[in-house]
């Protein structure tokens, strides 16, 4: 769309900025109905989900739902975390066993089997990346990134957590998709990444995309949401939504950057930043002590569901400019509420999104700050993002993931281990 010196709106976005990829939707496999006598009874690892339902604890509650809906036979045995004070989801075909370790330390991958000892399972999932060790049942991983092999800088500022990180993750991630039978992977660009990693796995990977959780994000009336916010926010300032954990592959130094930039001149104007700590960052400190950002930006450690979902709703932009997402969960709940959206050009970001938001080089605040000003001032630009946004959901839908996931479990109750 020309702005009013006839520049493209693509075209002032960052030079450097890839051309979009398009990628198909994941084949979306029917879960064969079960011969007669064949109840499935699959063991999935749940000790993610905490009380705080977020990520791949989110991952795992949706799963666990979706499948007991999708298949009346289905019978699962969950490991749950000991920390959880309620059961997980109430049904006479669940059974729950509370562990005391956590889900990622060392000792995981080695010592599951005393939990599980008597109970009978045909297939083991994992669904966060780490899998256990010597269960003759075949064993199904789901890996969400592997960006800790990509580039362990993507998840500390810290040395030392990137070599024992780097460590911890090289080591079992590898031990994990060689003991598996399948591998889900939640996007393409996982899938990709696997692959040059360690290409032997390829013919085991499955590609399902996580679903959309519309009981968390929704759509809510303009004066409904400023009503939810205004103990947190009073007024009616517009606002730049980033949702994200505090690691350096987030990429909240270059969103305060754009924004800063972007929106100087306009004091009116903020940024919204839920970051949940994840270490230190002194280059990110410095900057959100500067007389501007104290001013126009506001960090929140986290915030309720019901303030998290007025947030999307009352946004002006939502901004995701992360370097590296295995999936990227605040994309799909910008789309569902039909805010619009700026995200990175690079891993699996463009694939989630399709048409339904501006993509940028995300180690260019320039570009980024090129985006913020395009999507606030071009009304038309706006809509048709969000219009294509409400289009795509269509993609992210649980029942489709259940579908897939218990397609997966059948081929390997069914697959011989590999060699």
């Amino acid at each position: 769309m020309p702005d009013a010196a006839g520049t493209t709106v693509r075209g002032r976005l960052s030079a450097a900025e890839p051309a979009r990829r398009e990628f198909a939707a994941p084949v979306l496999r029917p879960a064969a109905e079960p011969e007669p006598g064949s109840r499935l009874r699959v063991a999935i690892d749940a000790r993610k989900l905490t009380d705080g339902e977020r990520g791949v604890g989110a991952y795992i509650l949706n799963l666990v739902a979706a499948l007991l809906q999708e298949d009346h036979a289905l019978e699962i045995l969950l490991l749950r975390n000991g920390r959880r004070n309620q059961p997980i989801a109430a049904a006479d075909r669940l059974e729950e066993i509370r562990v005391p370790l956590p889900a990622e330390i060392p000792l995981t991958p080695g010592t599951l089997r005393p939990f599980l000892g008597g109970r009978r399972f045909d297939v083991f999932h994992s669904p966060f990346d780490i899998a256990p060790l010597g269960f003759s049942q075949p064993v199904v991983v789901t890996i969400h990134d592997i960006n800790w092999i990509v580039n362990p800088a993507y998840n500390s500022h810290n040395i030392f957590m990137r070599r024992a990180g780097g460590f911890f993750y090289r080591t079992n991630l590898a031990a994990s998709m060689k003991v598996a039978r399948r591998i889900i992977a939640i996007s393409h660009a996982t899938r990709h990444a696997i692959v040059e990693y360690a290409p032997w796995h390829e013919p085991k990977i499955r590609v399902i995309w996580n679903g959309i959780d519309r009981r968390r994000t929704f759509p809510v009336p303009k004066d409904a949401a400023a009503r939810t916010l205004e103990p947190l926010l009073p007024g009616a300032n517009p606002f730049v939504l980033t949702v994200g954990q505090g690691s350096p592959y987030k990429n909240h130094l270059n969103a305060v950057r754009g924004f800063l930039q972007a929106f100087r001149d306009r004091p009116e104007y903020r940024l919204i930043l839920v970051r949940r700590p994840a270490g230190r960052d002194r280059e990110l400190e410095r900057l959100l002590r500067t007389a501007q950002a104290a001013a126009q930006v506001r960090r929140l450690p986290s915030v309720d569901p019901d303030v998290l979902n007025a947030l999307y709703n009352r946004a002006r932009i939502v901004l995701h400019p992360s370097y590296y997402e295995g999936f990227g969960l605040p994309l799909v709940e910008a789309m569902s509420v039909g805010a619009p959206l700026i995200t990175s050009s690079v891993s699996s970001m463009p694939e989630v999104v399709g048409p339904a938001a501006l993509l940028v080089s995300p180690g260019d605040s320039d570009a980024i700050a090129r985006a913020l000003l395009a999507l606030d001032g071009d009304e038309g630009l706006r809509d048709r993002l969000v219009s294509a946004g409400r289009e795509r959901l269509a993609l992210f839908d649980w029942a489709a993931v259940a579908r897939s996931t218990l397609a997966v479990y059948r081929e390997a109750a069914d697959s011989s281990p590999g060699p």
